[in-house]
């Protein structure tokens, strides 16, 4: 699996600190290596700027609507844009059961006034509604 790092990018400054972290995991063996990795540093350092305006211009759309990007640096430098995680949150306290309940004319007009008078939707009637019978004795 390839080591990456992923992180919120506001501006240039917090992705040229991701990309560099990345960077940073890279240790020579030899002073050869040292002297070419501070080389490519120092070209890595001049070239962030440019890199984070494509960045930014590619997904102009998102940066524009949230402010920030996510971001994940390989460890070859390549950069991408995390993808959007899809779907609701789930909630804290999920409801795990569904009941589908078919009703006549008189009912459905009867529940579509209560959930006008109470402002709530009909999901939310029959909750309420259900819950009212803890308090009643069969």
């Amino acid at each position: 699996m390839m080591a990456m790092m992923e992180g919120r990018c506001y501006e240039r400054h917090d992705f040229q600190v991701l990309v560099l972290q990345e960077f940073g995991k890279r240790r020579p063996r030899s002073p050869e290596e040292t002297k070419r990795l501070q080389e490519e540093y120092l070209r890595l350092l001049e070239e962030i700027p440019r890199m984070w305006e494509e960045f930014v211009e590619k997904h102009k759309n998102i940066y524009e609507r949230f402010g920030y990007l996510d971001v994940v640096v390989h460890d070859d430098l390549r950069v991408e844009r995390k993808k959007l995680q899809r779907g609701r949150p789930k909630e804290e306290k999920s409801k795990s059961y569904r009941i589908t309940v078919r009703l006549d004319d008189e009912l459905y007009e009867l529940l579509q006034k209560y959930c006008q008078t109470k402002n709530m939707s009909e999901s939310e009637a029959v909750r309420q509604l259900i819950s009212e019978l803890k308090w009643k004795r069969f």
